[in-house]
């Protein structure tokens, strides 16, 4: 179990410094708060405050699946606290790079079946990838984002890896391809605002961060043979004027990917983008 105030390297032996990773939090911020990982028995917590209010009924990881991520990778579930309350957090997972990003797995495979990472986590991987950022909707706007980030620079150094990556999800895809029913993922993901920037935030933020596209991770996350009662019943309960459909057995649902339903099941398939954070391109500003 990880100590409150020390970030457990594991296979190492090591111990991250509190002071180091603490370095991370931006003074501007207001409050008593602390960077640090979470301990198993604080994934309830983390799910009730962090993963409800930002994901899909059926995208939020399980408090039992964040609990066992902190066993098998525990410095790599990070947390920024405001006393006793997670505001945002960032869930890593090692594994090995080769430099050729077609052969980088989807987030699906990455994640392993069940998405804990124990059939997939990598000891001494030369990268770790940026599995999903969380920050509660009171904190958001505030730069957490961003000190998230730094922290896991911070990290980076200390168990010896090479590179931060991510099949980072465009999250303002759903709410454009809701205006825009046809709309096309990879011509959104390369679209630019009128400075020449992402148009989506959160590609935008990564950008900002030092992120470089490497692909689109086709199909990255895909949640197969959900039964057609289930499916009408998000349909019917969870954002239901955002529900789209678009063809005679697709839908959209005001999320980055899309349903197909069938008349016994559905399937929600979701494209991401694959990217690597390069530090000698980070210039300092958030989103």
């Amino acid at each position: 179990m990880v100590e409150r105030n020390t970030m457990s390297l594991g296979q190492d032996s090591m111990e991250v410094s509190p002071v180091g990773v603490q370095s991370a939090l931006p003074k501007e911020i207001p409050g008593n708060f602390e960077i640090r990982p979470y301990r198993p028995d604080e994934a309830p917590k983390i799910y009730e405050m962090l993963e409800m209010p930002n994901w899909a009924p059926w995208l939020r990881a399980a408090p039992e699946t964040l609990a066992k991520r902190a066993e098998i990778f525990p410095q790599g579930q990070i947390a920024v606290w405001d006393s006793n309350r997670p505001a945002a957090s960032i869930s890593l997972n090692r594994f090995n790079f080769d430099g050729d990003p077609e052969l980088l797995p989807t987030w699906d495979q990455l994640a392993g079946d069940p998405s804990t990472y124990e059939k997939t986590f990598i000891p001494d991987g030369n990268a770790v990838a940026m599995m999903s950022i969380n920050v509660h909707p009171d904190y958001q706007g505030k730069g957490l984002t961003q000190t998230i980030i730094r922290a896991v620079k911070v990290l980076k150094p200390q168990i010896g890896i090479e590179h931060v990556m991510g099949s980072f999800r465009p999250n303002q895809f759903g709410e454009y391809s809701h205006e825009k029913p046809y709309a096309h993922f990879t011509s959104y993901v390369h679209s630019k605002d009128q400075k020449g920037l992402p148009r989506d935030a959160w590609l935008r933020a990564l950008h900002r961060n030092g992120m470089v596209q490497l692909r689109i991770d086709d199909a990255a996350m895909v949640v197969p043979d959900v039964p057609r009662e289930e499916f009408d019943n998000y349909r019917a309960t969870y954002n239901p004027d955002k529900w789209k459909q678009t063809a005679p057995n697709v839908w959209r649902c005001g999320e980055t990917g899309v349903w197909v339903a069938g008349e016994r099941t559905a399937a929600y398939i979701e494209s991401n983008v694959w990217g690597i954070l390069e530090e000698g391109m980070i210039n300092g500003n958030s989103e």
